[in-house]
C-alpha cells in the first residue's frame, strides 16, 4: 500500500512540471498562427489595393474611350467612308426608320415687348424624322418640324434629301432640302444645341433657326501630302433668304465649306473650317419724280448679282481628361461684304461667338458662350454683345435639361436684356441626323 502511494505521489511530481512546460509551447504555436494569419491578411489587402488600382485605371481608359467615341462622327465625316453594302431585300418591308425629338422651352425675360415666347412655356420644336436605304447606293432622310406657334410656321419641312454614294471621282451627292454646311452650329437641330438658342451671329445673318434650304450638295475628300482628312463641300442653294440675301429665288446662293481634322496629341483633337458664300440681293430703290415726291421700289430682277459675299471660319478644340471629363472650345466668326444699295444699313456687318464648356461627368456639363455681332441693320455703332452661362444635365442619352441665363447689351448700348431659359429635350427612336 505504501508502495502504491509512493508511486502515485511520484507520478504527480513528474506530471505537473511537464504540464507547466507544455503550456508555454502551446501558447507560442497559437501566437505564430495568428502572426501568420496577419501576414496573409496584409498580403490580401495589398492585392486588393492593386486590383482596385487596376480597375480604376481600366475605368479611366474606358471613360476616355467613350469620350473619344462621342466625337468620332466629326472625324468620320472628314474621312472618306465607303458606301454601305445594303441588300436589296433590306428595303422589302418599306418601313423607314422613325424617330422623334422634342424641345420644350420656358423663357423669362426682362423685355417688356409682346414677343412670342417671352415669359412663357411652349413646345419650341417637335421633330418627326424618317430615314431609309433606297437601294445599295442611296438613301433618303426627312425631318418634319412642329411647334406651338413659337415660330412663323406651325408645321415646317425642315429637311428632306436624297443621298447618293459612289459618284465618279469619289463624290457623295445630296439633293433636296437640308441645313446648309455653314460652320458648326448651323448644321445642328434645336435639340442638338449645347445652348437654348443659336448664337446671335447665326440668327442675324442666317435666321433665328439658321439657314435651311433646298439645293444640291457635293462633297469629297482632297488627297494631300500631309495625310490629313480634308473635306470640301459645295452647295447650290435656293436664294430666297431675306436675312442676308434676296427674298426671291430667281438666283441661287453658292456656298463652299472646307474643313480638316487632326490630333495634336493623344488627348486632344482640333477641327478647322472655312465658309465662303455668294448671293444676290433685291435692294429697295428710292425714285424721285422731280416734284419732291419719292417712291420706294424694289427691282424684280435684282441688282448686284452675287454682290453679297459672306466669309466665315470655325474652330473646335476638344481636350479629353481622366475619368471621362472633357473640355470643348468652339468658335465661329463671319463677316460680309455687301454692295452700297442693299436691303440692310450696314455694308460690312460681322460677328462671332466663342463657347467653352467643361464636361464634369456623364451627367453634368457647365459652359458659357460669348456673342458679338455688328448687325445688318446697324451701322457705325457698337454691336450687340451677350454673355450666356449655361448648365446641361443629362438624365440619359435620350433626355436632358438645360439651364441658361443671358445678359445682352444691344447695339449702341442703349438697351439691355436679361433672360433665363429652362429647356427640356427628349428623344425616341432613330433620332440621329444622317447628314452630319
Amino acid at each position: 500500500m505504501r508502495f502504491h502511494s509512493l508511486l502515485i505521489f511520484s507520478f504527480f511530481l513528474f506530471a505537473i512540471p511537464q504540464a507547466q512546460a507544455a503550456e508555454p509551447v502551446m501558447g507560442q504555436d497559437i501566437a505564430q498562427e495568428i502572426a501568420g494569419l496577419k501576414r496573409m491578411i496584409a498580403v490580401l489587402d495589398s492585392n486588393v489595393e492593386v486590383l482596385k488600382s487596376t480597375v480604376r485605371a481600366q475605368n479611366e481608359i474606358i471613360e476616355r474611350q467613350n469620350s473619344r467615341i462621342a466625337v468620332f462622327e466629326v472625324r468620320q465625316s472628314a474621312v472618306s467612308v465607303p458606301p454601305p453594302v445594303i441588300s436589296p431585300k433590306a428595303n422589302a418591308g418599306f418601313n423607314p426608320d422613325i424617330g422623334v425629338a422634342g424641345t420644350v422651352q420656358s423663357k423669362i425675360t426682362q423685355n417688356k415687348s409682346d414677343t412670342e415666347g417671352n415669359n412663357s412655356i411652349a413646345l419650341k420644336e417637335f421633330e418627326l424624322t424618317f430615314g431609309q436605304a433606297v437601294d445599295p447606293y442611296s438613301r433618303f432622310d426627312a425631318t418634319i418640324s412642329f411647334n406651338d406657334h413659337m415660330e412663323e410656321h406651325v408645321v415646317h419641312l425642315e429637311e428632306a434629301y436624297y443621298t447618293r454614294w459612289g459618284l465618279p471621282f469619289g463624290f457623295t451627292g445630296q439633293v433636296g432640302k437640308f441645313r446648309a454646311a455653314i460652320g458648326k452650329q448651323n448644321l445642328l437641330h434645336a435639340h442638338q444645341l449645347p445652348t437654348a438658342d443659336y448664337p446671335l451671329v447665326i440668327q442675324n445673318f442666317f435666321g433665328e433657326e439658321g439657314l435651311s434650304s433646298s439645293g444640291l450638295r457635293l462633297k469629297n475628300n482632297i488627297p494631300n501630302p500631309w495625310d490629313l482628312p480634308i473635306e470640301v463641300t459645295g452647295e447650290i442653294l435656293r436664294g430666297n433668304h431675306d436675312e442676308s440675301f434676296a427674298d426671291v429665288s430667281r438666283r441661287p446662293i453658292f456656298n463652299t465649306h472646307i474643313k480638316t481634322f487632326f490630333e495634336p496629341s493623344a488627348d486632344t483633337n482640333l477641327e478647322l473650317g472655312w465658309t465662303t458664300m455668294f448671293g444676290t440681293v433685291n435692294p429697295p430703290l428710292t425714285i424721285d419724280d422731280g416734284s419732291g415726291t419719292t417712291t420706294e421700289w424694289i427691282r424684280p430682277e435684282g441688282t448686284d448679282w452675287y454682290g453679297v459675299k459672306v466669309y466665315g471660319a470655325d474652330a473646335t478644340f476638344n481636350w479629353f481628361l481622366p475619368e471621362g471629363k472633357q473640355v470643348t472650345w468652339q468658335n465661329e466668326i463671319y463677316f460680309q461684304n455687301r454692295p452700297e444699295l442693299v436691303n440692310s444699313i450696314n455694308g460690312q456687318p460681322w460677328g462671332f461667338y466663342s463657347l467653352v464648356e467643361y464636361k464634369l461627368s456623364r451627367r453634368f456639363c457647365p459652359g458659357v458662350r460669348f456673342d458679338y455681332v455688328n448687325p445688318l441693320d446697324v451701322s457705325g455703332r457698337h454691336g450687340t454683345t451677350s454673355v450666356s452661362p449655361y448648365l446641361i444635365f443629362w438624365q440619359s442619352e435620350y433626355a436632358d435639361v438645360k439651364l441658361q441665363y443671358s445678359h445682352t447689351v444691344y447695339a449702341g448700348g442703349e438697351k439691355t436684356d436679361n433672360a433665363a431659359y429652362v429647356v427640356v429635350d427628349f428623344l425616341a427612336g432613330n433620332h440621329k441626323h444622317a447628314i452630319q
